[in-house]
């Protein structure tokens, strides 16, 4: 999609929840339960494709008609089918790491709010992105495995 300016920030967003009783105040939890996580992904662009990025922001909305355009509300980014799918409004997100060798690959993204900056300079633009990744999945129950072992991430590229 293009080329960053610098750092792009990854950050895990992990979702915890207490669990209280009264036999111990009510205050401080006895037990915390972890609640699954989500990721946010900032970058800054320059050098990069208007054609991906106008995509990119069609997916996100929800499978916009076109650029500029809106989706009916309450549209669904995933609409129950697999990655890749016709209907599947969710964007994989690679990001090569040149310099740690270690590269990133998210399954389930979306540009999120505010989704994009796009400052339009005289010298050059750059663009900023605002990603988050989500553990989607066609049958969130799985068997009644839930979320369990599924990944957000990786550290491989997509062929």
């Amino acid at each position: 999609m293009g080329l960053a300016v610098d750092r792009i920030t990854i950050q895990p967003n992990f979702r915890h929840r207490d669990i209280t009783l009264d036999a111990w105040g009510g205050e401080v939890p006895a037990e915390v339960q972890a609640m699954l996580f989500d990721v946010n992904i900032s970058m800054a662009l320059v050098y990069f494709d208007n054609t991906v990025k106008d995509v990119c922001l069609q997916l996100s909305i929800g499978g916009a008609g076109a650029i500029g355009q809106t989706t009916r509300a309450g549209t669904l980014l995933g609409n129950g089918v697999g990655r890749f799918a016709v209907g599947n409004n969710y964007i994989g997100l690679n990001i090569a790491s040149p310099i740690g060798q270690k590269p990133w690959r998210f399954y389930f993204t979306y540009l999120t709010g505010p989704p994009m900056e796009y400052p339009l300079g005289t010298e050059k633009t750059i663009m900023v992105l605002n990603w988050r990744a989500i553990p989607y999945v066609v049958d969130p129950w799985r068997g009644g495995l839930g979320a369990t072992n599924y990944p957000i991430w990786d550290h491989s590229l997509d062929a």
